[in-house]
């Protein structure tokens, strides 16, 4: 009986190398599936428990990693205002005026007071004309314009002053002022806006070209002043005409417009809106503007600008 001998063993572990090499595999590809599918400590799905999301990190790089938004340029403030009181300036008050007071206020024993008025700046005159005021301590109303707009800064300085700043027109252009209702509409508005830019809201207070009493108007429009006068104050503004005038409308010497003064306030009157002009043409009104102001000092008047209570000298229609 044939006699059988154990394997050696060195037979017995080539054997084993085939088997241990398949489980080897085997092992490598569940461990390889499982990581594909999230399973196992370093899987995907055992990631999210600490880890946040794909979308959320995106969002958080986003967030981080953008620029910061610029903020929005500061908006241009207006002008300054001079110390009044809020609550009782007037001057804050856009399309505000007390009820119509054209009634004159000439009562005796009342404080007498002028109210100086320039028309047609701002224009280079118009700071000498300040200089002047500034060294008697007055102040007065400009009734302005757009004639000389390399000059417009100048309103915001009249404001600053704390002169009153109201609306004479646009264009000065009779022509095209008064062409139609519509067209010194549109001409009253733009010369609000330019008012606005510079002291940041529209003032209540006009002057017409050539005053309410007027008559070139009708060579372009009939009755076109009629229809204005009151228009205006329905829409809550108030026109000012004058009661007196250097006369500076036409070519004077400063002498003529002193003694053109004198003359047309003879009447001593309390109460006196005066008109003036400090237009690019208008150097001899600078320089009669001194002896002006002294005449009225010396007759004891005293100086104020417009407000929303003062007489509204209204002229009588002439169209």
């Amino acid at each position: 009986m044939a006699s059988h001998r154990a394997p050696s063993a060195g037979r017995r572990r080539k054997s084993l190398l085939p088997a241990a090499i398949a489980i080897v595999v085997a092992v490598v590809a569940v461990v390889s599936l499982a990581l594909a599918l999230g399973f196992g400590p370093f899987g995907k799905r055992a990631q999210e428990a600490v880890e946040p999301a794909e979308s959320e990190q995106s969002a958080s790089a986003v967030q981080v990693d953008a620029p910061q938004e610029q903020p929005a340029p500061a908006e241009v403030e207006a002008p300054a205002e001079p110390a009044y009181d809020p609550a009782t300036d007037w001057r804050n008050t856009e399309f505000a005026v007390d009820p119509a007071r054209t009634e004159w206020n000439y009562e005796p024993g009342e404080q007498k007071v002028v109210y100086l008025t320039f028309d047609d700046g701002p224009s280079a005159n118009t700071a000498a004309v300040l200089d002047i005021l500034d060294a008697y301590g007055i102040k007065a109303t400009f009734f302005v314009t757009n004639i000389n707009p390399d000059y417009a800064s100048m309103i915001g300085e009249c404001y600053r002053r704390g002169h009153t700043i109201g609306m004479h027109t646009y264009t000065h252009d009779y022509a095209q002022v008064y062409a139609s209702r519509d067209a010194y509409w549109e001409d009253l508005n733009a010369i609000g806006e330019l008012v606005r830019s510079q002291i940041g809201y529209v003032p209540c207070f006009i002057r017409f070209p050539g005053g309410s009493s007027n008559t070139v108007s009708a060579n372009y429009t009939l009755g076109i002043m009629t229809q204005l006068t009151q228009e205006v104050l329905d829409a809550g503004y108030q026109y000012y005409d004058w009661d007196a005038s250097c006369g500076d409308g036409a070519e004077h010497t400063a002498d003529e417009l002193v003694d053109a003064t004198i003359a047309d306030t003879s009447y001593g009157y309390t109460s006196i809106v005066f008109l003036a002009h400090d237009g690019a043409e208008k150097q001899t009104t600078v320089e009669a503007l001194p002896r002006i102001i002294e005449y009225f000092q010396e007759q004891g008047y005293t100086f104020a600008p417009l407000d929303r209570n003062t007489c509204a000298p209204h002229h009588g229609l002439g169209n």
